[in-house]
């Protein structure tokens, strides 16, 4: 592929939106991993997660929930998207009366490592598999330091459409900002079929691009250097075709976070906090069902489950 075909490609947030699918279709055989390689191991060159330091388990669960809490409780942004994935996980392990000793997770994407650390400081047997080598080594620095956690936990750097996990060994796979980058590999819904357990269920938690208007939010530089994806519907629902599928979206009004946070100083941070409040109420009052909610929506829930 030529590097005009390639720049074309990671960067849809330049082409009409009806036309994206059909980029993927021409490009994606041919698609090398190697600029994603090559883009994470330099992001994650000098970032690692603020949880790094942590050595108590307990501790760094409750660091993790708290920044996972909604925005406005002083968590982060895509924070109450976020809590919902953990929440839906959890509440599936109970209806299912399964013990997190005996479940395993993949975490895909994992990144700075944060997310499987807590996961398995709650107990999970936990897979992260991210590109980068570079997140491998801090993910497992950061993991080593905390009590026995690096018993329930172990990181690969390895391509998702391509792991070195066992078949039907998954009981749970998620992602948290991850499925927009791997979206572009044809490759890993398979994958994700050979490793899960029949009934196998997935997370991911991502920004949500149908509404053109929220593309202002998006860093369209990184975006084009770590080759990310806007998401859509249409593009979500033709990646997952062979799972059950389920939309939940759930950010609209609170959507307005960041454009205050790109207009006004950090000083001002409380003040979009008891705005972002408000957002949050009106946010709870939207019915998430329906075709509207989806469009307008900034960030969107993805549950997959293995057939």
């Amino acid at each position: 592929m030529g590097k005009q075909g390639y720049s074309e490609f990671i960067c849809p947030i330049l082409q009409p939106a009806d036309t994206q699918s059909e980029l993927i279709m021409m490009e994606q055989a041919q698609l090398d991993d190697q600029p994603d390689r090559s883009g994470f191991n330099q992001h994650y060159q000098e970032k690692v997660s603020d949880l790094t330091g942590i050595t108590d388990p307990e501790a760094y669960i409750k660091a993790f929930e708290k920044r996972n809490r909604p925005f406005h409780q002083g968590g982060r942004l895509k924070g109450y998207a976020q809590r919902l994935a953990l929440r839906t996980l959890c509440d599936r392990c109970a209806e299912l009366n399964l013990d997190y000793k005996d479940i395993t997770v993949v975490d895909c994407g994992y990144g700075r490592g944060a997310l499987s650390v807590y996961l398995a400081c709650k107990g999970f047997n936990v897979i992260g598999v991210d590109i980068s080598e570079t997140a491998r080594s801090n993910a497992t620095e950061m993991a080593s330091k905390i009590g026995t956690v690096n018993e329930h936990c172990r990181f690969l750097a390895e391509n998702l459409e391509n792991t070195s996990i066992d078949e039907n060994s998954v009981d749970f796979i998620v992602g948290y900002g991850a499925l927009h980058h791997f979206i572009k590999y044809p490759g890993v819904p398979s994958e994700f079929q050979r490793i899960m357990k029949p009934g196998a269920e997935a997370y991911f938690v991502d920004a949500f691009g149908e509404n053109r208007l929220f593309h202002l939010f998006h860093n369209k530089e990184e975006m084009q250097r770590l080759g990310d994806v806007i998401l859509n519907k249409k593009l979500i629902e033709n990646y997952f075709s062979n799972f059950d599928l389920t939309l939940t979206p759930t950010d609209w009004f609170t959507m307005l976070d960041k454009l205050w946070f790109k207009l006004l100083p950090r000083r001002f941070a409380p003040m979009v906090r008891k705005v972002s409040k408000v957002s949050f109420s009106l946010d709870r009052l939207i019915p998430e069902g329906s075709r509207l909610a989806l469009y307008l929506s900034g960030v969107c829930f993805t549950r997959i489950r293995k057939i």
